[in-house]
C-alpha cells in the first residue's frame, strides 16, 4: 500500500454482522479503484457474534484485496469502530463508509478528491441537498425518523446541516486526530459530536450531495438505537451546544495558529508568561542537556528556552501545522516532533526540563499527562505547567481554543499530586486582570460582548508596552510570594526520585 513511499488515503470500513454481505462489499473494493497501493483499506469487525470476521479474512484471500482487519474484543458501536480504525490510519486523507456501501465508490472517490484538491478539513456526504441524488429511498418511518433526528439537532443547536447521518465521511488527517482522539459518544449519534466538533474547532466542513441507495438489512433498532441517540444528542447539547463546557481535547484550529504566529512573540500577553517561565527556571535552577517545550504551537517558548543553558531545546505538538509554522515562520533549527502531550515519543528519563504551557487543559485525563511529563524527565528535574484559571471565567474563547476545563490553585495542585509530581511552588499570575474578568463575566457589561471579541487584545503599541510594564511589576511580585489570584496558574515541580 504504498505510493511514493507512502499511503495517500485511507479508507475506514466498519462492520457488525455483515457476514451475509461482507463478501460483496470486498469483492466491489476489489475491482475498484480503490484497490491501489496508494490507498489503505481497514475493515473493523465491532465484535460481531456472527462470522463476520471469519468471512472478510476469507474474502480478502480470495480477491487479492490488500487490506487490514481490526477486531474489537466486544461490540461497542459504529462510533467506536470508526474510531478505532481512523486512529490506525496511515494515509494523510482518511474517510469511513458504511459496509453496505450504500454510498458507493463513485462517491468516496470524490470525497477524498474533494479534500486533496485543499479548501477544506471535513467532507460531510449529505443526501439533504436538492443535487443529491437517492436511488433508493429508505422506507418511510425511516425517512420520518431521520427528519425529526435532523430538527432535534437544530433545535438543540448541535448543527447546521441538513444530513449529519449518512454513512460516508471524509477528513484530513490533521483534521481525523483531533475530532477522533477523544471521541466520546461510541454508537450512532457519533457523527453529530464529530461534526460539532468540526464546528467548534473552526474547521472548514463542506458538504458534498451525492448519489445514495437505501439497502436493506439495517443494523439499526428502531426503538432501542433511536432512544439511544435522542440520550446521546442530549448529552452532547450539555458539552457541545451553546454555552457548554469544552468541545475537544484536540489542539487549537489551524485559523488560531496562524493569529498566534502573527502576534506572540511581541504581544504583552505572550511575553508576559515566558518572561515569567524564564524567571521561575532560573529560581528553580533549570540546567542540563534537554529541555522540551510539550505543546510548542508556532514555537516561541523553544525559542525563549534557545536562550538558557540548555544545550538542545524540543518542541512538541500534536498539530502538523502549528510545527510548519515554527519551522517556517519562526525559522527555528530545534527539533519539532508531532506527539500527544499524553503519549510522548521520548524515552524515560530522556530530558533534564520540561514546560507545558497552557495544554493540559485541552485533555480529558490531564493527570495522565502530568505522570507522563514526570517519566520523560529525569528524577529530579524541573516541569513547568501553566493552565487558565476559574471556572466563572470560561467564555467562548475557552471553546474556541478547545478547552475542556479551568483550574485552580487547589484543583492544579490535586492533579500534580496524582501525576506523582514534587511541588516546588504554585502561583496565580494576570491577577490584576481578575477584576476586567469578573466585570464582563458576571455583571451585565457582558451582554456588551460577543463570541470572542473580548479576546480581541490587539492594542496599539504604546498600550502593548504599558500593559507589559505591569506585568513586570506583577514578576517581581511573584519572585517575593505566591499571589493569591489571577487569570491563569503556574506549577513548578519536579520529577520524582527514588526516595520520593
Amino acid at each position: 500500500m504504498v505510493l511514493n513511499g507512502a499511503v495517500s488515503r485511507t479508507l475506514v470500513i466498519p462492520m457488525y454482522r455483515e457476514a451475509t454481505r461482507a463478501e460483496a462489499t470486498i469483492g466491489a473494493l476489489a475491482s475498484s479503484s480503490l484497490a491501489s497501493p496508494a490507498t489503505q483499506i481497514i475493515f473493523v469487525d465491532d465484535g460481531s457474534d456472527d462470522r463476520t470476521a471469519e468471512v472478510v479474512e476469507s474474502a480478502m484471500d480470495r480477491f487479492q484485496l490488500d487490506a487490514r482487519l481490526i477486531r474489537l474484543g466486544s461490540n461497542q458501536g459504529k462510533g467506536a469502530a470508526v474510531r478505532a480504525g481512523v486512529l490506525e490510519a496511515a494515509g494523510p486523507f482518511v474517510a469511513f463508509a458504511d459496509a453496505d456501501l450504500s454510498a458507493g465508490i463513485s462517491e468516496i472517490e470524490r470525497c477524498f478528491h474533494l479534500l486533496e484538491v485543499g479548501g477544506c478539513d471535513v467532507v460531510a456526504a449529505t443526501r439533504g441537498a436538492p443535487m443529491s441524488s437517492i436511488v433508493i429511498p429508505q422506507p418511510p418511518v425511516r425517512q420520518l425518523s431521520g427528519k425529526l433526528f435532523n430538527v432535534l439537532l437544530r433545535v438543540l443547536g448541535l448543527t447546521r446541516l441538513a444530513d449529519t447521518q449518512c454513512g460516508l465521511k471524509a477528513f484530513t488527517r490533521e483534521a481525523a486526530d483531533i475530532l477522533f482522539a477523544d471521541l466520546t459518544t461510541n454508537r450512532f449519534a457519533f457523527d453529530v459530536e464529530v461534526l460539532r466538533r468540526a464546528e467548534l474547532q473552526g474547521m472548514v466542513v463542506r458538504e458534498l450531495p451525492i448519489e445514495w441507495k437505501h439497502i436493506e438489512a439495517s443494523r439499526v433498532r428502531p426503538v432501542k438505537d433511536s432512544s439511544r441517540m435522542v440520550a446521546d444528542v442530549i448529552q452532547l447539547r450539555r458539552r457541545l451546544g451553546p454555552g457548554g463546557v469544552a468541545p475537544t481535547s484536540g489542539p487549537m484550529s489551524t485559523a488560531k495558529f496562524d493569529v498566534t504566529a502573527k502576534v506572540e512573540r511581541h504581544h504583552w500577553w505572550f511575553r508576559a508568561k515566558r518572561e515569567l517561565l524564564v524567571q521561575e527556571l532560573r529560581r528553580a535552577g533549570a540546567i542540563g542537556k534537554v529541555a522540551v517545550d510539550v505543546g510548542c504551537g508556532t514555537g516561541e517558548v523553544v525559542r525563549c528556552l534557545n536562550g538558557l543553558p540548555f544545550e538542545a531545546v524540543v518542541g512538541a505538538d500534536l498539530s502538523l501545522y502549528a510545527l510548519e509554522l515554527a519551522r517556517k515562520e519562526s525559522q527555528l533549527s530545534s527539533p519539532l516532533m508531532a506527539s500527544k502531550a499524553g503519549v510522548l515519543s521520548m524515552r524515560t528519563g530522556g530530558a533534564d526540563c520540561l514546560v507545558s504551557l497552557d495544554v493540559v487543559e485541552h485533555l480529558d485525563d490531564d493527570v495522565e499527562a502530568l505522570r507522563e511529563f514526570a517519566r520523560v524527565v529525569k528524577p529530579g528535574g524541573i516541569i513547568v505547567v501553566a493552565v487558565p484559571a476559574y471556572s466563572w471565567a470560561w467564555s467562548d474563547h475557552d471553546v474556541v481554543l478547545g478547552h475542556r476545563r479551568r483550574y485552580t490553585r487547589r484543583t492544579l495542585l490535586k492533579a500534580a499530586a496524582a501525576g506523582g509530581l514534587v511541588v516546588q511552588r504554585c502561583t496565580y499570575y494576570h491577577s490584576w486582570l481578575v477584576p476586567l474578568a469578573l466585570a464582563v463575566r458576571r455583571t451585565p457589561l457582558r451582554r456588551l460582548l460577543r463570541g470572542e471579541a473580548e479576546e480581541a487584545s490587539y492594542v496599539s503599541p504604546t498600550v502593548n508596552r504599558l500593559l507589559r510594564a505591569i506585568t513586570a511589576v506583577e514578576r517581581t511580585a511573584c519572585r517575593l510570594f505566591d499571589l493569591p489570584t489571577g487569570l491563569s496558574v503556574m506549577l513548578v515541580a519536579s520529577s520524582p526520585g527514588p526516595e520520593d
